[in-house]
């Protein structure tokens, strides 16, 4: 069940999202493709497309523009929105709107494709449905057979469906409402909801029937439900009552939509606001304490004393210009707003420079290093980025490396690769800082790093680089003896 030969419009001004879509879909689907707002109504409006990719920022208009342009002539278009910048008040607008369903990008093939292979199954549904109705309307299929296809197409739906009579009986549901209450066990028709639903649906299911024969009136109730905490799973549940033509109750009907993605965006969203906050909170702090004891002149007269605070007022105040570039540098690459100068580097002298740069610091902690670096070896890439990645990985293993320690570089080809390894014989990592290394502001606390400074962004800003350039980068780490950095980059020929 589902459509071989769709033919699917992108309205998009990016190539990349339009070579992605025609590299994994062109196959077996018609692709065409618009780069502008105007252009896009135009075409989507006189042709109905089995499906629409269209992207919020447009050059002409906006995205949410060109949905209501086409959904307002084709009311049953299946739109999804794009987003460089997602947000959950864009999500719930064009969701409101009639969107389908709001991605963000760049894509990951392992959940888009998923996501649009369903997308195209509704579309084969609702062309059934059409044809149905179009059969009835002929008097061409009989009563029977309606209900039959009508129930085919309700459980391709893709929110949960849930019918409980007055008894609190289940007598229908769908396929996509067991997904959403996470169960795999096959419903009786028939059977207690008490059974089955999670305890928060049942309380809803309850009350509402309780309300029906209270008032004898129709009644709603929207909710979230967590499933699956802490938000593995989360629906919006919407129940409403039945009530037959002689105005009796008959039951209670519950649909679920899945609202997981957008709960993590808005967790994601807090938890990034807070982390902020306390990373900006502590050096201001120190900073006020240091200035207000030399204003106050509460050290005395001993002028060695106050340059010590003045130069750790420095020391935070630089600390704080880090963090803050480095917060400028993490929304610039989430908003694609990065401009790249591209280039041929050769990747073993960036290396050999970068380490006679750090030489004084290795120098200090009387740290050795080895280069095992083959030359010749180039990657197409804007060379500041790059050398933004390779300094994190070179100060990192100075900074968190033992006294008289010891650093391995080395540089080689590794079939279409050029692979850089950074290994060093410091602190290293428990699995469970391994497991949480990119992640933005995480830094690994234990007694080794109580002085250690940071902004806990650097690996993260130095995976989102690598990834842009379609690389991939590896951590092999043992704590208490060391970690080796490895990073994959395209090889190209000089």
């Amino acid at each position: 069940m589902k459509i071989l030969d769709a033919r699917i419009l992108i309205i998009d001004a990016d190539p990349e999202v339009v070579n992605f879509l025609k590299h994994h879909l062109g196959n077996q689907h018609v692709i065409e493709s618009i780069p502008t707002g105007i252009e896009g109504i135009a075409k989507g409006s006189s042709s109905e497309y089995d499906l629409y990719f269209i992207s919020m920022s447009l050059p002409d208009i906006s995205g949410r523009d060109v949905l209501h342009a086409i959904r307002d002539v084709h009311e049953e278009a299946i739109c999804i929105m794009m987003s460089s910048n997602p947000s959950i008040d864009s999500a719930v607008q064009t969701t409101q709107m009639g969107a389908y369903n709001y991605i963000s990008k760049p894509f990951d093939a392992e959940k888009i494709l998923p996501m649009i292979h369903r997308a195209l199954e509704r579309r084969w549904y609702i062309l059934e449905a059409r044809r149905l109705r179009q059969e009835r309307e002929n008097n061409l299929a009989e009563l029977n057979v309606d209900k039959s296809r009508l129930a085919t197409v309700i459980n391709a739906i893709d929110d949960g469906i849930l019918v409980i009579n007055q008894k609190k009986e289940i007598i229908f549901y769908n396929p996509r409402f067991l997904q959403l209450i996470h169960t795999d066990r096959q419903i009786l028709i028939g059977d207690s909801m008490f059974r089955y639903l999670p305890q928060s649906l049942q309380k809803q299911l309850c009350e509402i029937l309780q309300k029906a024969e209270s008032e004898g009136k129709t009644n709603a109730i929207k909710q979230e439900i967590v499933i699956k905490p802490p938000l593995e799973l989360v629906v919006m549940a919407n129940t409403a009552t039945i009530f037959g033509e002689n105005g009796q109750c008959l039951g209670a009907v519950s649909v679920l939509r899945d609202i997981t993605e957008m709960k993590q965006l808005d967790q994601s969203k807090s938890h990034f606001v807070n982390m902020v906050a306390h990373e900006l909170k502590a050096p201001l702090a120190a900073i006020h304490s240091y200035l207000k004891m030399i204003l106050d002149n509460a050290l005395g007269d001993d002028i060695v004393t106050y340059n010590t605070y003045l130069k750790r007022s420095l020391e935070r105040t630089e600390a704080l210009i880090e963090l803050i570039n480095d917060l400028f540098n993490i929304f610039r690459m989430d908003s694609k707003g990065v401009k790249r100068n591209l280039e041929k580097v050769e990747v073993a002298t960036l290396l050999e420079s970068l380490v006679e740069f750090f030489k004084p610091k290795m120098e200090e902690r009387e740290i050795t290093v080895n280069l095992a670096l083959k030359h010749g070896l180039y990657i197409n890439a804007d060379s500041e980025e790059i050398r933004r990645v390779f300094t994190n990985l070179i100060s990192n293993a100075i900074k968190y490396n033992k006294y008289e320690g010891h650093i391995d570089i080395t540089c080689v080809a590794d079939g279409r690769w050029v692979k850089v390894s950074v290994k060093d014989t410091g602190i290293g990592m428990t699995s469970e800082e391994k497991d949480r290394l990119f992640q933005e502001f995480f830094r690994a606390k234990n007694i080794y790093t109580r002085n250690i400074t940071g902004t806990g962004l650097g690996l993260a800003i130095m995976k989102k680089i690598v990834d842009e350039y379609a690389g991939r980068i590896t951590v092999e780490t043992e704590f208490e003896k060391g970690s080796t950095f490895t990073v994959y980059l395209p090889r190209v020929e000089n």
